[in-house]
C-alpha cells in the first residue's frame, strides 16, 4: 500500500461537513423598500416585489443584491406582461430565485431557516394563499 497511513479517526475532518444553519427573523426589521426601477409596472410585479422584501430573506440582502434583484423583476415583469413566456426566461428567473432563496429548496441549501413564533425552526407553509397569490388573483 504506498502512501502515508491514514489518519486516526479522531483526527479526521469531512470536507463537506455541513456548517451551523442561519436563522432568519420571522418578523421582518423596518428595511425600507428600495424602489422597483421599472417603467410602469404591473400590479402583480408591484405586489412580488413589496413582498420579496417584506419576507425574512430580506433581512440578509445587501445593497449590492438589489442590482441582481431588480433583473429578477425584470424577468418577473416580462413573465406577468408575456402571455407565453420563454422557457429560457422561466429558466433564469427559477435560477435568479434560488440564487436570493426565495423558494424553499434554495432556503434549504442556503441553510437558512425562519425563525418560529413558538421557537421552533419550521418551515412548514401555511395553508393559506401568500400576499402575492393573492395580488396576482384578484
Amino acid at each position: 500500500m504506498p502512501g502515508p497511513p491514514p489518519k486516526p479517526a479522531s483526527q479526521r475532518r469531512r470536507r463537506n461537513a455541513s456548517t451551523a444553519p442561519v436563522t432568519l427573523p420571522a418578523s421582518v426589521s423596518k428595511r425600507r423598500t428600495p424602489l422597483l426601477p421599472l417603467k410602469r409596472p404591473n400590479a402583480a410585479t408591484k405586489a412580488w416585489w413589496k413582498t420579496i422584501w417584506a419576507s425574512p430573506m430580506a433581512s440578509v440582502w445587501l445593497d449590492a443584491d438589489v442590482p441582481g434583484l431588480v433583473r429578477l423583476a425584470e424577468l418577473v415583469e416580462l413573465a406577468h406582461r408575456e402571455g407565453a413566456t420563454p422557457l429560457s426566461a422561466m429558466s433564469e428567473i427559477r435560477a435568479l430565485e434560488d440564487r436570493y432563496g426565495l423558494s424553499p429548496l434554495a432556503r434549504r441549501r442556503l441553510q437558512w431557516e425562519i425563525e418560529q413564533a413558538g421557537g421552533g425552526h419550521d418551515e412548514t407553509p401555511k395553508k393559506d394563499e401568500s400576499r402575492w397569490q393573492r395580488a396576482v388573483s384578484s
